[in-house]
């Protein structure tokens, strides 16, 4: 299929918003390791006051709205009345509107963490923020000693749920028959110590996965079981907001051009397994990806494999291992064609830099860290601001194609933090607000997984919920957002009709209220909508202790 480059969507979650972006952009703070798009809860307000302070005292509204003062409080009266029900769940039973209709944004969506722009919804590209540093040590984060809840408020919300300190799974994994029996089948033979036998995870997601701390944690506890084959893929460099990943170590530098699945788009749609397209056009530039020098994993690497793009006139890139040249790559070819080099060193702790050394333009996506020893990778690739639907931007043939070299056996999907903020909205094939919201977010997250299955038919599949998102009120309690509950449910009818397993992880947490008592307790950041290091550290080992839950239980069925 040729390139898929989309057709233009909002670039906000409700359309006051779009009205309003400019402003509310401008007061967005940029000081945030993470954001989700503003609402406009504030300048609605703001608006309604500059309409009071227009009128002159007449019958009407104002001269620009020629509408009788009384009519339009009765019709403002009778809109409430009717728009209350949907403030929250709880009221559910008293709406009069059909479901995926929605015109009040969440309550303290401005409050969520500002500072990421809106997707970048033109062909082009730009350059990165800065330096891509070295961020290893944040593993150490997973391990701060927790908090106890603060606070009459805080006692009063549901409490961090026992299982924190019961050091089990509080939920099991939604599993249909036979929904993990090929991943678990590889996890077998790399217990048993088979030659060769790799059991490797991709698992895509949104900001939560973009910070590496429920992945890597996942990680750990998967190689500290199974044994350690390698970090596994990462991209060339940090193109998202709050993107790392720990046990690794990485770098680069900063004048790389970027487009991505999320904007600015690549015309001919190509990403690589990441979503993210690396250019250079000028001598030097360079990124670095190498074994741990922080924690007791990832110290080892067995071979390097780059993945770049071949393309006429395509650039040159000198390869170094430990500092020492290793060789040169050409990136020209007869055509634009995905393409792997190897790079193969004796089994233990090495570093890998790749630099330009020509002026015409180089592609590059990342790089995959494996071992040639019995164990667990997992890529985790996390994109900032994405929906589950940005993965269909690539095009077809490309994704299959880098989705079939990274050979996994089991691939999950984490996304929902921004759907939930998107509130009952979605976008058509065409890019357009759709007139049936929740139903479009159903067949593009079923579009998406049918895409991967088609592609992977020896893999394994999961899908894995939201956490819990809260927002301020008033008094500065949190109060969970409504649609949390509401994505879940649709994302969990995807997986039964699908036959992909489902991990609730807001209904781990907790439920309602929940990550207020997190964020009291040091395992949720304060924008009440990402886990902490220690947060993303019990999250990850609830998923480890579910999965395996599970991997015993098959294990027992087959003897």
């Amino acid at each position: 299929m040729g390139s898929k480059v989309p057709a233009k969507e909002s670039s906000v979650s409700d359309p006051d918003a779009r009205a309003a972006q400019s402003g509310s952009e401008k007061a967005a703070s940029n000081d945030a390791s993470f954001g989700e798009l503003v609402s406009t809860e504030r300048s609605d307000k703001e608006g309604d006051a500059r309409v009071r302070a227009k009128s002159d005292g007449s019958p009407l509204v104002s001269r620009a709205f020629p509408v009788a003062r009384k009519a339009a409080l009765t019709g403002l009266v009778l809109g409430t009345l009717v728009l209350i029900p949907y403030a929250h769940p709880s009221l559910l039973r008293f709406r009069v509107l059909s479901e995926g209709i929605s015109f009040i944004p969440e309550r303290g969506a401005d409050e969520a963490v500002p500072g990421m722009a809106p997707p970048k919804d033109y062909v082009g590209e730009e350059t990165l923020e800065g330096t891509t540093e070295d961020s290893q040590d944040r593993g150490a984060e997973l391990d701060r000693p927790l908090t106890t809840p603060k606070g009459p408020i805080a006692q009063q919300q549901a409490p961090v749920p026992a299982a924190v300190l019961e050091d089990k799974p509080p939920i099991s994994i939604d599993l249909p028959d036979g929904g993990l029996d090929k991943f678990f089948d590889k996890l077998i033979a790399v217990e048993n110590k088979t030659p060769g036998a790799v059991a490797r995870i991709v698992y895509y997601g949104d900001s939560i996965v973009a910070s590496d701390f429920i992945t890597g944690k996942l990680r750990r506890m998967l190689q500290d079981r199974f044994g350690d084959a390698g970090h596994g893929y990462a991209i060339a460099a940090n193109a998202f907001k709050g993107w790392f990943h720990i046990d690794v170590s990485r770098k680069s530098s900063p004048q790389w051009k970027t487009s991505t699945c999320i904007g600015p788009y690549a015309e001919d749609s190509l990403y690589g397994l990441g979503c993210v397209s690396f250019t250079a056009r000028t001598t030097g530039e360079w990124f670095m990806m190498g074994t741990s020098t922080a924690d007791k994993w990832g110290k080892d690497v067995s071979r390097f494999e780059i993945e770049y793009l071949e393309q006429p006139d395509g650039g040159d890139l000198a390869i170094f291992v430990d500092g020492e040249q290793k060789g040169t790559l050409s990136t020209a070819g007869p055509a634009k064609k995905v393409k792997y080099h190897l790079v193969e060193v004796s089994d233990g702790p090495h570093k890998l830099e790749v630099k330009t050394t020509s002026d015409t333009p180089t592609r590059v996506f990342g790089a995959r860290m494996e071992r040639d020893v019995p164990g667990v990778t997992l890529s985790a690739l996390g994109i900032t601001g994405a929906r589950a639907r940005f993965l269909d931007k690539q095009d077809d043939a490309h994704w299959a194609e880098v989705l079939k070299a990274a050979k996994p056996d089991l691939v999950v999907l984490a996304f929902g933090t921004n759907e939930v903020g998107d509130g009952r909205m979605a976008f058509d094939e065409q890019g357009q607000l759709s007139k049936d919201p929740m139903g479009d977010y159903e067949r593009n997250l079923k579009a998406v997984m049918k895409q991967i299955a088609t592609a992977l038919p020896d893999a394994s599949f999961m899908l894995v919920g939201p956490p819990d998102m809260a927002s301020k009120g008033d008094s500065g309690e949190g109060h969970s957002k409504p649609m949390v509950p509401v994505i879940i449910q649709h994302q969990k009818t995807c997986a039964t009709e699908l036959g992909w397993p489902y991990w609730n992880q807001y209904k781990a947490m907790g439920g309602s209220g929940s990550m207020y008592s997190w964020v009291q307790s040091g395992l949720g950041n304060p924008d009440m909508i990402h886990p902490t290091g220690q947060g993303g550290n019990v999250l990850g080992k609830w998923l480890y202790r579910a999965l395996m839950e599970k991997y015993e239980a098959y294990k027992e069925k087959k003897r």
